[in-house]
């Protein structure tokens, strides 16, 4: 009889054992999962603000104590306009308000390229 509770009591431990290694091996990969998460917000953080960094540069050359052509003069006022018109909730962190930031960012970024 105490061989058979030594067997039913090394089966529990090996139970739990199993119980316990995939609730941590899960908790391990949400946590790779969160690092991952925050390196790629990071990463497109960068990226965002160096476009528009570069953007805002290449805006500002144009007043280089020339006159601004005024087709530049109307690509100005509508980028202006789109920024103004950006219609996002930062406090919700929804992506679609990435997704509409990222997008306004292609589009100025497009208008300045036909300047060259």
């Amino acid at each position: 009889m105490q061989a058979l509770s030594g067997t039913v009591a090394r089966s529990t431990s090996m139970a739990k054992s199993l119980d316990i290694s995939p609730v941590k091996s899960f908790a391990e990969e949400v946590e790779i999962l969160r690092k991952s998460f925050r390196a790629c917000l990071d990463v497109y953080t960068q990226r965002i603000e160096t476009e528009l960094k570069e953007i805002k540069e290449a805006v500002l050359a144009q007043n280089n104590g020339s006159q601004v052509p005024a087709s530049k003069i109307r690509d100005l006022r509508d980028m202006i306009i789109l920024c103004r018109t950006l219609d996002i909730k930062p406090e919700k962190g929804r992506r679609k308000d990435l997704k509409k930031i990222d997008s306004l960012v292609d589009e100025l970024h497009l208008m300045i390229e036909n300047w060259r």
